[in-house]
């Protein structure tokens, strides 16, 4: 039935690659494989699968041929087939782990195999995406759970971006693992080049963790209720990400000990609040935008704290381009996140995870549905959702080759249509009016006389009505963004010039950089006013004509009444937050500096409670303390620390008026140090990694979230391996 053959036990160096370009199949360790196996020959035949399905399934299967191999199914099929295979023999069949299928793919012509790494088919591997570790390992099968099962055998976006490196025997990928076309949708969504081949051999064991998701560290689920001041004026800045990450070299995230994964380019946020009251952001790593590398760095303000937490990856479906991320809290407090892959063959227009814990888990990865053909179809989500009030749900996103959105429709979030109209730019922010009529304003490259057009929907976006509104055209880089307030008014922010420094006829001189504008008439007219704290495009502050820019920009607004606005394209990536007393108040003529705008002022507090949330078994999750601030803020005040399920102690903690003070450090569950922020004076922090024999592995210095001074690596045997001298972010100096 199958050609079979006998792969011997063995150790082998496992993995690949450089810290620049392919990170993700790093670091280089030695793995045994204890036991001898068979493995199949080639990858398994289209007949062969077409024959489980009739005896199995009942149906002919809805998969591709290739070559005469079976391609297009999803990792579940692959088991199935497995199962029924073993049922069949009476012989123990089963996919291979993913060191067993690189263990063959460096030995192919030792053991006779074929087909590992071409240019064609895919495999899927038995084992949970996670990275990996340095240590030596026997037989390793990956974690208990995760949400991409690897794929192994070549790229996976559009041949277009093929890069040679990807045949290595040792490149990773990864994907959902329910991955597929649906039966029955028209269109071509999720029909994909990835098949597998069988292993005869013994049950597996996984290792016994989870993939750790940097936004699901240490979430609360409870929020301490106050009553902030509304009347008097407010108004925040502060840098969303540390340099490095954000803006810097890959030497520079190496000598800090970061993820290098990380990227210095990181653009389109997507952005909410949390029920729990934390802020999320969701935003592209990249070093070039449609790379397979790219993938979506997280991170969160926990409510009551005053400084972001350092970002991290967290999806990321390896040699896929992850783009475009959404972020949407529905009105029962569910958290949506969606994002595209553009560059992959037959994607989905997206796709989507949820959580319903404010982030402390997240369901496996959703398809939309579609029983109408599409055309044009850019895996390219914008910066807003519409809940509207009748109940459906609008989903934004770009038209392949047009300077138009389309708006993708459900009632219940599986099943989708195909609106026959389009909207007037592309990155259109769209937000429902009152009367039931939906408003997409923008984007990019559209105008009207040098002004941004508008497009008014009253049957559910299959026409439009286009108009100007009053706010300048934007081009490539910028994206703005409307939302309804609490107050009932509607807001915008964008920038007042494009990217060329074009600004429409007759603008005012004082009309440069960005601004909010709010609406209290259904978007007839508007009040629109400069918005303070902003910045320079990164890398060439002379484009816009020098002027300042949000670059893509998202906004929301909290329960507590605060705005908050996230830019990108700037450096670094900032977090703008004020509230509509200061919207309505009359700032003309007044900025604040940038030292006084990122300052937390606050000396004094009152009502200081200490909080305490347990796990279903009743075992204490977090121990903190906050009080109120004299603007009704609620605040972090005093000491925190969190706890893993077993009891051991996982995060520790200082705060004072919200800003954390001493150290702040994280821990394994095995009580040895992972990471460790010490907070100094004079704005400096060293933030510091360390192996996992408990050596320091790096130290690295901020001031105000920007690199300043040494940064040193260690070996683990504690021995200086360089250090880095760095000035405002960017490396001066190696030693």
């Amino acid at each position: 039935m199958i050609e079979m053959v006998k792969v011997e036990a063995g150790s082998f160096k496992m993995g690949g690659g450089d810290l620049k370009d392919r990170p993700d199949a790093l670091p280089v360790h030695t793995v045994t494989i204890t036991r001898d196996f068979w493995i199949a020959r080639e990858p398994i035949k289209y007949e062969l699968f077409a024959r489980f399905c009739r005896e199995e399934l009942g149906t002919e299967p809805d998969a591709e041929n290739l070559l005469g191999y079976v391609v297009g199914i999803s990792w579940h099929d692959a088991d199935r087939f497995c199962a029924w295979l073993s049922a069949k023999t009476g012989l123990p069949y089963r996919l291979p782990t993913e060191a067993e299928w690189e263990y063959c793919a460096r030995n192919s012509r030792r053991f006779g195999i074929d087909r590992m790494c071409d240019m064609n088919i895919r495999e899927w591997c038995f084992d949970w995406y996670d990275a990996y570790s340095p240590e030596e390992q026997a037989d390793p099968a990956g974690p208990d759970s995760g949400m991409f099962k690897v794929v192994r055998g070549g790229f996976l976006d559009n041949p277009a971006k093929f890069n040679a490196y990807y045949l290595d025997v040792w490149a990773r990928g990864s994907l959902p693992p329910h991955y597929r076309h649906f039966p029955g949708d028209p269109n071509d969504f999720g029909r994909h080049n990835v098949g597998f081949r069988v292993v005869q051999a013994e049950p597996v064991q996984t290792n016994g963790k989870n993939v750790v998701i940097p936004l699901s560290l240490h979430v609360r689920q409870h929020r301490p209720r106050t009553e902030i001041t509304t009347e008097k004026p407010y108004f925040r800045k502060r840098r969303l990400f540390p340099i490095p990450p954000d803006t810097a070299s890959p030497e520079a995230v190496r000598a800090f000990g970061l993820n290098p994964l990380l990227r210095h380019h990181n653009h389109s946020p997507g952005f909410d609040v949390a029920p729990n009251g934390d802020l999320i952001v969701s935003i592209y790593s990249s070093y070039h935008e449609y790379d397979p590398e790219v993938g979506l760095m997280g991170a969160r303000l926990r409510y009551g704290a005053d400084e972001w937490e350092m970002p991290d990856i967290w999806l990321n479906a390896v040699g896929v381009n992850d783009h475009a991320p959404l972020l949407f809290t529905d009105r029962d407090g569910t958290i949506y996140h969606f994002w595209g892959w553009p560059q992959l063959d037959n994607a989905f227009p997206f796709q989507f995870v949820y959580s319903k814990d404010s982030g402390a888990t997240w369901s496996p990865v959703q398809f939309p549905k579609f029983a109408d053909r599409a055309e044009k179809v850019a895996s390219q989500p914008i910066n807003t959702v519409v809940h509207a009030e009748d109940g459906w749900y609008y989903v934004p996103c770009d038209v392949q080759g047009e300077s138009a959105s389309i708006l993708w429709r459900s009632i219940d979030l599986i099943n989708w249509e195909v609106p026959r109209g389009k909207t007037a730019g592309r990155h259109s922010a769209v937000v429902e009016l009152k009367d039931g009529r939906l408003l997409a304003i923008g984007g990019k490259n559209t105008s009207i006389y040098g002004y941004m057009p508008q497009a008014i929907s009253t049957d559910k976006g299959d026409s439009w009505t286009v108009s100007k509104t009053p706010f300048p055209a934007m081009s490539s880089g910028q994206r703005p963004c409307v939302i309804r307030l609490q107050s009932g008014r509607l807001l915008y922010c964008g920038d007042f010039q494009n990217k060329q420094g074009n600004r429409p006829p007759g603008a005012a001189e004082d009309q440069w950089g960005s601004f909010v504008a709010y609406s209290e008439d259904e978007g007839a007219t508007w009040k629109i006013k400069k918005l303070w704290g902003t910045q320079h495009k990164k890398q060439d502050p002379a484009q816009l004509g020098g002027a300042h820019t949000l670059g893509y920009s998202v906004c929301r607004q909290s329960p507590d009444g605060l705005i908050h606005v996230i830019t990108s394209n700037n450096r670094p990536c900032l977090h703008l937050c004020f509230n509509e007393a200061w919207l309505l108040a009359d700032t003309d003529g007044i900025c604040p500096s940038d030292e006084e705008l990122m300052r937390e002022d606050t000396v004094e507090i009152s009502n200081v409670t200490t909080y305490q949330e347990r796990y279903a078994d009743g075992g204490v999750k977090c121990v903190y303390s906050g009080g109120t601030a004299p603007d009704g803020r609620f605040l972090l005040h005093g000491e925190e620390k969190w706890y893993y399920p077993s009891g051991e102690l996982m995060t520790e903690a200082r705060y004072q008026f919200g800003r954390r003070v001493g150290a702040y450090t994280h821990y394994s569950p095995e009580g040895r140090k992972i990471w460790e922020w010490e907070y100094l004076d004079d704005h400096v922090s060293l933030y510091k990694t360390y192996y996992t024999n408990g050596g320091l592995r790096t130290v690295g210095r901020y001031r105000n979230r920007i690199a300043e001074g040494w940064a040193e690596r260690y070996e683990p045997d504690g021995k200086l391996a360089a250090r880095a001298l760095f000035e405002n972010g960017e490396i001066v100096k190696v030693e």
